[in-house]
């Protein structure tokens, strides 16, 4: 959760930062950088800039804004909203550009833009979606493996403890060093408290997790619904 709400003071702190860099600096703005003299005489610099600037600083208050009201109010939200602030800033920054750039647009410079936001918006909810999405678990004479984002396999002979217990037993998350963490799921590197680096693939913080100790390092997982991570647990104790 702190992870979460650094990346959004982060981030935040960094629109703001490149706003009032690009209202110094027309040098920051494709259209005018790239443009030849003549094309200059048809964009409004001063206006493009204030337009960019305005857009940034807003943002970037509103994903601090986001930071802050998430440390005392906890909830997966602030990813929602750290999502629709960026796309609807950059939404609003195409829209009006318009207005201050009269160079007509080619089809090819029409045809990469809407590429270019299709594809990040694509990649937003891909991530979003596989992030959400269950984690497939298999137990077979080699092992458990846990399949989707982050996914590995654990050797069975490599196994030295099983056990369940609570995510607030456990120590404390400290980071996530490469993985997914909306609040609520979080799934791949991460480390611990004590542990150090983990893997984690934790889809309810609030449910019993099982805790699986192999070669000196830790993989904590559990599933949506409580009985199926008490059925994995289990399976995991016969196997």
């Amino acid at each position: 959760m702190i992870t979460l709400i650094m990346t959004n003071v982060f981030l935040g702190l960094t629109f703001i930062v490149i706003g009032f860099i690009t209202l110094k600096s027309p040098w920051t703005i494709k259209q005018w950088r790239y443009a030849s003299e003549e094309k200059r005489k048809n964009i409004d610099i001063k206006g493009l800039q204030e337009l960019y600037c305005k857009s940034m600083v807003c943002g970037g208050l509103g994903l601090i804004l986001v930071g802050i009201v998430n440390y005392f109010v906890k909830g997966n939200w602030s990813l929602y909203a750290l999502m629709i602030i960026v796309f609807a800033m950059t939404g609003y920054m195409i829209a009006r550009t318009r207005r201050y750039d009269k160079n007509p647009k080619s089809k090819k410079e029409m045809t990469i833009a809407a590429t270019v936001v299709a594809l990040s918006l694509f990649l937003v909810v891909g991530l979003f979606i596989g992030g959400k999405m269950e984690s497939k678990v298999t137990v077979d004479e080699n092992g458990l493996t846990i399949g989707g984002m982050y996914g590995f396999t654990i050797a069975k002979e490599n196994i030295d403890t099983i056990y369940m217990a609570m995510m607030n037993e456990l120590p404390k998350v400290k980071m996530r060093t490469n993985g997914y963490n909306d609040g609520q799921v979080a799934k791949g590197n991460f480390r611990l408290d004590e542990w150090g680096a983990c893997k984690l693939f934790i889809h309810n913080a609030k449910e019993p997790v099982i805790v699986i100790k192999s070669e000196g390092k830790y993989t904590i997982l559990n599933l949506y619904e409580a009985e199926t991570t008490k059925n994995l647990y289990n399976e995991l104790q016969n196997f």
